[in-house]
C-alpha cells in the first residue's frame, strides 16, 4: 500500500478564520494591503477554501516519518542496511510521542490583486503506542503494526483556528512510505 494518509480540514469553516480576523487584517495591512479591511469575507473564503487545499495535501505518516528519521537508532540501522543491499532490518518501538510543525503560505487573489502570503503553522502530534519501522537500503521504507492516535492543530501566530479529532488508527498489515521510503541521512 503506497497510498497517502492525508489530513482534511472540511470542516475549516469561516468562524476558524474569523477568530483571527483582526491578527489576518493586521498582518495583511503590514504588508501593504488594506483590501482585506474592505473585503474581509472574500479574503476569508480564499484563505479557508486555500488552506483546505494545501492541508489536503499533507502526507501525516510521510511527516511522522521523517520525525522518525531523526533518531541515532535509525540512522545506525540506515548505515547497517546501506552495507548490505537488499536486507531489511525491523525497529520496534514502545509507547512515546512526537510533534512536527508543518507552515502551509497561502497566497489570496481576488481578480489581479494578491495579497502578501499569510502564513499559518499545522502542528501534526502523534500519541504511538506500539509500531514495528521497517530499514532497507538507507531508508525508513515501512511501518508495520502500529496503533497510534494523530492529531493535528492548526494556527495563525498564537490564535489557535482547528483541532483535527483523534481517533486511534490501528495499522494492521505494511504501509510502505511513498517513493521507495524516506531517506535517513547520516549524523
Amino acid at each position: 500500500m503506497d497510498d497517502q494518509l492525508q489530513i482534511r480540514l472540511e470542516e475549516l469553516d469561516n468562524g476558524a478564520l474569523e477568530r483571527a480576523h483582526d491578527e489576518l487584517e493586521s498582518e495583511l495591512a503590514s504588508q501593504g494591503s488594506r483590501l482585506a479591511s474592505l473585503h474581509w469575507v472574500a479574503v476569508r473564503d480564499h484563505a479557508a477554501e486555500a488552506l483546505n487545499r494545501e492541508i489536503g495535501k499533507v502526507d501525516w505518516l510521510g511527516c511522522v516519518g521523517k520525525v522518525w528519521c531523526t533518531a541515532t537508532k535509525l540512522r545506525e540501522l540506515a548505515a547497517k542496511t546501506k552495507a548490505a543491499p537488499g536486507t531489511e532490518e525491523p525497529l520496534p518501538l514502545a509507547e512515546h510521542s512526537l510533534s512536527t510543525d508543518l507552515h502551509p503560505v497561502v497566497t489570496i487573489r481576488i481578480g489581479p490583486v494578491a495579497l502578501p502570503p499569510l502564513r499559518f503553522t499545522l502542528r501534526l502530534d502523534a500519541a504511538i503506542e506500539s509500531a514495528i519501522l521497517v530499514i532497507a537500503d538507507g531508508k525508513l521504507i515501512a511501518l508495520e503494526g502500529a496503533v497510534m492516535t494523530p492529531s493535528a492543530n492548526l494556527y495563525y501566530g498564537e490564535q489557535h483556528l482547528k483541532e483535527l479529532a483523534k481517533q486511534k488508527l490501528p495499522i494492521t498489515g505494511r504501509y510502505s512510505f511513498a517513493n521507495g521510503g524516506i531517506e535517513i541521512r547520516g549524523d
